[in-house]
């Protein structure tokens, strides 16, 4: 069905009748609705986006930026309040901003309050009211006028030894405290403006550097400045001064002493700890106890949940050892990475002994339930296939008292095939893990795996498939390295030092077989090996616990199989198949290098608004053994995290032209592929978010296949192979998890000739129309 004339008047008409519903409907007599503000500064340092924080009162918010929808749905419900109806409307809108003076005397306040603290003493706000048809448009003119900057700086640090822990040079390992060179530069300096923020971030800088080397009650209270701006117009002499402790005397006198260096002397770790039974640490009377040098692990009355080892290599904070917050921290995170343990707290008890101010650590945790069970069942749909998938799954998070994981996962799936309805697709299978909190790697020092938080995995894994095409059988395992930096959080990095895949195929039809090219029916649709080793590093700024924060993540894997494996053929001179291929125990096995790079990026322009970007590629090579990848290796295009005008596994390769009823997934499969999406996302109300996207990318053969004509990549023309597509999506985000819903239409396509190729010029939804269900953002 295409657009008709008619069409397109009935949309804008719609369109129209909505947006023109009159926006002070609700607006009592005598208000107004406040409909813009506006902040111009005459600093292009200073932007109008960076300062909206700081308006008291804002207009009624609009989506994407451009149209006040939530207003206008409010304004759609009638007067009267009584009715249900009525005020379910209203629960979806939002209402009218009503303009309040005193508002604007606040913001200008805190604008000016703003400027201040950022070194313009002599800022100076006017805001501009203009009223017009029960609408108030605000302008705040910001004249900032010159600035204070900082003439001269120095430190007067009044106590020696915090002076010594400063710039001394016997200094604690910055590995270990996470310490760099740049944490070290003073943030205050001769020329720079008086901005009182940073003032603040150098006297948070220096209380972190001291409670990093042994001031366990160090405050940034202890740390002040004495400014003098009477010398010079628009400079400031500045003096940061850091105080000795302050001890409280009689009549509010107190006395002055050096701050304390406090040493660790015992860690305590309670690993089955009530707090309603022992309120008091140091009265806990443990059932039973195991003593290491200075530390000592008290069990309860459920015995040794956890092997002692385990807590001594996890625990960072030593006796005999200066405080410092770093190692807490890193005590924190590495007991929390123990699933066998459960609600993690460190607390200090301080005392004195021969004149040394000393710590007693206690690390209070419980036993985590050692097992679980899960399940799930997820509706499906592949290229309009409809079906649903399930697994059953069970856990057991401390299995050796190591906290070790052990987990096996039954899944089953079943999809109704459209084009063949006598047999449809069936998916069942088995997966077993087994996983240890720590590096196990020979000839790795004990200094190395505690820098790091990693775990080992071994897996293995068995699955059962059948398509009206074949049943094929895939039996799996590998040995897993994943582990993260402990100073690094946002670097995670995964090696898969052995992945061993055989795919087993007991049965396949013969005309899909004859339709095949020949290279796939040898090496794709045949009994293969796969033997190799990956490796993955993804760095991202997403933390769930900070959200509407700008966010970007970079990811980049590498993959071969087969080479070890051909490499000891060919210094073995074994014989190869009629394919002039290796074989390993009579079956052939795969060989090649694959290599995938992907950036993302979100930006939030406010609360309710952000752009999000991504850019992805990745290439594949078969070689040696192989002269083309395996089915399971190969890239696809389309669908709800690709292209979105197409189906999954229906765009591609290059300018290819399917055949209705004689083209199979196969052939819309390739060896490199490109992903460019650019996204707009704008909450609508309620739990529901709009969003508008452009997607483009496509998939490319190396070589040029039999049965995939026009796929080949080529420098010359694949830019004019990559498809375009655009369309609008309904999310909804629950916090915990996002559903979404996305249509797209194709803008570009390739694969048709001539002017045919701009199917934006001829919008066309039985053919050019595609929709997605997903789960989470597509990046």
């Amino acid at each position: 069905m295409r657009f008709s004339a008619i069409g397109y008047i009935f949309m804008f008409i719609m369109i129209w009748t909505l947006s023109s519903c009159s926006s002070t409907k609700f607006v009592p007599e005598g208000e107004y609705l406040l409909d813009k503000v506006h902040i111009k500064t005459d600093n292009s340092d200073f932007k109008s986006p960076d300062l909206q924080a700081y308006i008291r009162q804002h207009p009624n918010y609009k989506m994407f930026g451009l149209n006040k929808t939530q207003l206008q749905i409010y304004n759609l419900s009638g007067r009267d309040s009584s009715r249900w109806i009525n005020r379910q409307i209203r629960k979806l809108g939002e209402p009218p901003v009503i303009y309040d003076s005193t508002l604007v005397y606040k913001s200008e306040t805190e604008l000016k309050k703003f400027f201040v603290n950022k070194g313009y003493v002599n800022a100076e706000v006017y805001p501009v009211v203009a009223k017009h048809n029960k609408k108030v448009d605000i302008t705040y003119f910001v004249e900032t006028n010159e600035p204070y900057r900082i003439r001269s700086f120095s430190s007067i640090i009044e106590d020696s030894t915090a002076y010594n822990a400063l710039y001394g040079t016997d200094q604690p390992n910055r590995r270990l405290t996470g310490e760099s060179n740049t944490s070290r530069v003073p943030l205050v300096k001769p020329g720079s403006l008086f901005d009182r923020n940073i003032l603040e971030d150098e006297r948070q800088r220096l209380t972190s550097l001291l409670r990093n080397r042994g001031y366990y009650a160090f405050t940034k209270e202890s740390i002040t400045y004495v400014a003098d701006s009477s010398l010079l117009s628009h400079s400031v002499d500045l003096d940061l001064i850091l105080h000795p402790q302050r001890i409280p005397m009689e009549n509010d006198a107190y006395k002055e002493v050096p701050h304390s260096l406090y040493w660790i002397d015992k860690v305590k770790i309670i690993a089955d700890y009530d707090p309603l039974k022992y309120m008091d640490l140091t009265a806990y009377v443990p059932s039973d106890s195991v003593q290491y040098d200075n530390y000592t692990i008290y069990y309860g009355e459920k015995g040794k949940t956890i092997r002692p080892k385990v807590l001594m290599e996890n625990c960072f904070t030593t006796p005999g050892r200066l405080y410092m917050d770093k190692r807490v921290e890193l005590t924190y995170a590495a007991f929390a990475g123990l699933k066998a343990l459960d609600n993690i707290n460190i607390r200090f008890a301080e005392k004195v002994e021969n004149d040394t101010s000393k710590l007693d650590c206690y690390i209070l945790t419980m036993p985590a339930r050692k097992q679980s069970f899960s399940f799930s069942i997820d509706g499906t749909n592949s290229a309009g296939d409809l079906g649903f998938a399930s697994s059953l799954g069970y856990q057991h998070r401390n299995i050796f008292k190591g906290s070790e994981t052990f987990g096996i996962k039954l899944m089953g799936a079943y999809e109704a095939i459209s084009e063949n309805f006598s047999q449809n697709y069936i998916d069942l299978g088995v997966q077993t893990t087994l996983s240890f909190p720590k590096f196990m790697f020979p000839f790795l020092s004990t200094s190395f795996k505690r820098s790091l938080r990693a775990s080992t995995e071994f897996t293995l894994s068995y699955n059962y498939q059948t398509r009206p095409e074949y049943s094929r059988i895939l039996t799996s395992g590998g040995l897993h390295y994943v582990w993260q930096d402990r100073m690094r959080k946002f670097v995670r990095q995964q090696f898969n030092l052995l992945d061993i895949n055989y795919v087993y195929l007991p049965r396949i039809d013969q005309e899909f077989l004859n339709n095949l090219p020949p290279n796939a029916a040898l090496f794709s649709y045949t009994n293969q090996f796969i033997v190799g080793m990956a490796y993955s590093y993804s760095y991202s700024t997403f933390n769930p616990a900070v959200k509407r924060r700008d966010v970007h993540s970079f990811r980049f894997s590498a993959e071969s199989a087969g080479n070890a494996l051909y490499g000891l053929n060919s210094m073995l001179k074994s014989s190869k198949d009629n394919s002039g291929s290796y074989e390993l125990f009579g079956i052939y096995y795969a060989q090649y290098l694959k290599g995938d790079v992907d950036y993302s990026k979100t930006v939030f322009i406010d609360k309710k608004n952000a752009f999000a970007w991504r850019a992805g590629f990745g290439l594949a090579a078969p070689y040696g053994n192989s002269l083309i990848l395996p089915f399971e290796k190969r890239y696809y295009s389309g669908g709800a995290n690709s292209v979105r005008g197409w189906s999954v596994r229906t765009l591609g390769p290059g300018a290819y032209q399917s055949i209705p009823g004689k083209t199979t997934f196969y052939e819309q499969s390739a060896d490199i592929k490109l992903d460019l999406s650019m996204e707009y996302r704008s909450h609508l109300f309620w739990k529901l978010e709009l969003a508008a996207y452009i997607d483009a990318g496509n998939i490319w053969t190396i070589r040029d296949y039999e049965g995939q004509e026009g796929g080949q990549f080529k420098f010359d023309s694949f830019y004019k192979q990559i498809a375009m597509s655009y369309g609008l999506g309904l999310r909804f985000d629950f916090d915990f998890f996002l559903l979404r819903i996305d249509t797209g239409m194709k803008a570009y396509d390739p694969a048709q000739r001539g002017d045919d190729r701009w199917a934006v010029l001829r919008p066309n939804l039985t053919n050019n129309f595609a929709w997605h269900f997903a789960v989470g953002y597509p990046f």
